[in-house]
């Protein structure tokens, strides 16, 4: 029989946490937050316990209808139930609920309150954590109304004794929470100066780095272009086509170096580097020259007006066409390099790099490569667009369009290729 009865039992239990748990109020995320919290738990207890305690005395201290009794009960003991999740909706629930029983309910055998002594603790309680977690600002409401409450509920002799203490809990509590606010606000300022001593920090080991990269490279490239210019003298039997070898040599190293300095000028915060004019297209036929050195053919066609391309537009032409002719010449050696820069319509300047297919083998650089992605991001800074892909007879063409001012947009060319060269 036991075992039949606790079997019943326990299929009803579960049936019940089923259709509880399936219910659209379960599912809420207010209710789920304060189920998973621990202390709503404890707090739901302490309030079950109060409410235990408040109606079966209920009719000891005040006049109150038997099917009232439970409604009066919970008023005083469940905002408890509220101090950790929502406590200043639950002292306004329990300061309200105060007021009004006072007012509504009167008291019977000589009881000296117009509430119970569940409510005095339940309203206590609330009043202090709604201390803790209300804004500021909220503080001196909270005081004022608890204290009003406390003023009328009070026996007369009781009542300044009362206020003194709310007063004294609500400074106090108002003291350690803005000496706590100061401590985080010094912790933070702390933490912003130590991210900017940081950044100094890291400033200075750039202009350190950017110091140390200009002691080598310029060293390195500077031997590099006397030793191409003075190879004639030092070496016997120099051909001329071996001596303007040479000569193109240092040509190059020399532009390499200057490009290398203006690049290391950015990493510089000291002052005392000075950064290198920009190319502009009035350079793309010293660029073209370099690359014929190097025993590519390269064909050019400029239609455009250089004066009317705006500064911008006109160093990401260059550095477009400039990649382009480096990839050309790593990845496709032997090949004939088409360049056309037009007027595709008003305000757009199209720049198109075309070689066909390589006749030697490619020259293997190690890592790879992002060429083609900084184009792209060259062309979309300026409000352009880019596209580079292989071509049917075995080459690779890159195609721009090019805004001539800041501020215009084109749309975009195509697919731009997925990897990198």
């Amino acid at each position: 029989m036991f075992r039949t009865v606790r079997r019943l039992t326990g299929r009803a239990a579960t049936v019940a946490l089923r259709e509880v748990a399936e219910h659209p109020a379960a599912r809420d995320p207010a209710v789920q937050r304060y189920v998973r919290s621990p202390m709503n738990w404890f707090f739901l207890f302490v309030a079950a316990v109060l409410f235990s305690v408040s109606w079966p005395t209920l009719s000891l201290t005040h006049s109150v209808p038997a099917y009232a009794q439970p409604v009066v009960a919970a008023f005083a003991a469940l905002p408890v139930a509220l101090v950790y999740c929502a406590p200043v909706a639950g002292w306004a629930v329990s300061v309200v609920s105060a007021q009004l029983i006072g007012l509504l309910i009167p008291t019977v055998n000589g009881w000296p309150w117009s509430v119970q002594v569940v409510h005095i603790i339940s309203l206590l309680v609330l009043t202090f954590a709604a201390y803790l977690r209300c804004t500021l600002r909220w503080i001196p409401v909270v005081w004022v109304s608890t204290c009003i409450v406390f003023v009328l509920a009070a026996p007369a002799d009781a009542r300044g004794g009362w206020v003194f203490g709310l007063t004294f809990g609500a400074v106090v509590v108002a003291l350690i929470r803005v000496l706590a606010r100061s401590r985080r606000q010094l912790a933070v300022s702390t933490e912003q100066k130590q991210v900017v001593e940081s950044q100094k920090a890291i400033l200075q080991e750039r202009t350190r780095i950017a110091r140390d990269l200009h002691d080598v490279v310029a060293h390195r490239m500077s031997v590099v272009v006397v030793m191409a210019q003075t190879a004639r003298y030092r070496l016997v039997d120099v051909s001329d086509e071996a001596a303007a070898e040479f000569e193109a040599i240092a040509v190059s190293a020399r532009a390499s170096l200057d490009e290398v300095r203006q690049m290391l000028g950015v990493l510089r915060t000291d002052g005392e580097s000075t950064a290198a004019p920009n190319p502009d297209l009035d350079d793309l036929g010293s660029l073209v020259d370099h690359t014929r050195l190097t025993g590519a053919t390269v064909d050019l066609v400029d239609t455009v007006a250089h004066e009317k391309i705006s500064a911008a537009a006109g160093l990401v032409i260059y550095r477009i066409v400039q990649e382009s002719l480096a990839n050309a010449t790593r990845h496709a050696p032997g090949s004939t390099v088409q360049i056309s820069i037009l007027s595709a319509q008003v305000g757009v300047i199209e720049v198109c790099v075309r070689n066909t297919a390589p006749t030697a083998e490619p020259v293997r650089l190690p890592g790879a490569g992002t060429g083609i992605v900084g184009m792209v991001e060259r062309a979309a800074a300026v409000g352009g667009a880019l596209t580079a892909e292989p071509t049917a007879d075995g080459g690779f063409a890159v195609r721009a369009l090019i805004p001539d001012h800041p501020g215009n947009m084109v749309a975009a060319v195509g697919s731009a290729v997925g990897a990198s060269e």
